[in-house]
């Protein structure tokens, strides 16, 4: 118990990449974020308000959002970033956007993110030995 609330104390070590888009692709952001190497997000559903104004019939539209949230490692964050960005559509202007902030402290990740990592090696071995 102690190795999962352990502080991981170097700053600066992750960062937290960020991606809005619209609601029903955040599975394409994890897939492409998985490719470059992340090993989990979490996805949180929201809506904007750029479009709050835009009506339909009468209607007023809601547009719904999803916002994928994936802590990596800092010297991992551009590759991962630049695969998402090369397999979803988030260069197209009002696709989306994807950014990243420092994380200046974290817990209980450490030991998580090597599980996750030895599973997703073992996956790729598995998927391997399959062809």
């Amino acid at each position: 118990v102690s190795n999962l609330l352990s502080k991981v104390t170097k700053k600066e070590e992750y960062d937290l990449i960020i991606a809005v888009i619209a609601r029903g692709f955040a599975d394409y952001v994890v897939s492409a974020a998985r490719d470059g190497g992340a090993t989990g997000a979490t996805i949180i559903y929201g809506r904007g308000t750029a479009d709050a104004d835009k009506h339909v019939m009468g209607i007023s539209l809601q547009p719904e959002r999803e916002v994928v949230l994936i802590l990596v490692k800092k010297s991992e964050r551009k590759a991962i970033m630049q695969e998402i960005a090369d397999k979803t559509s988030l260069l197209e202007e009002g696709r989306g956007l994807c950014f990243s902030l420092p994380v200046s402290e974290v817990y209980g990740l450490k030991r998580v993110t090597e599980q996750k990592k030895e599973q997703i090696k073992k996956a790729k071995q598995l998927k391997k030995q399959a062809k």
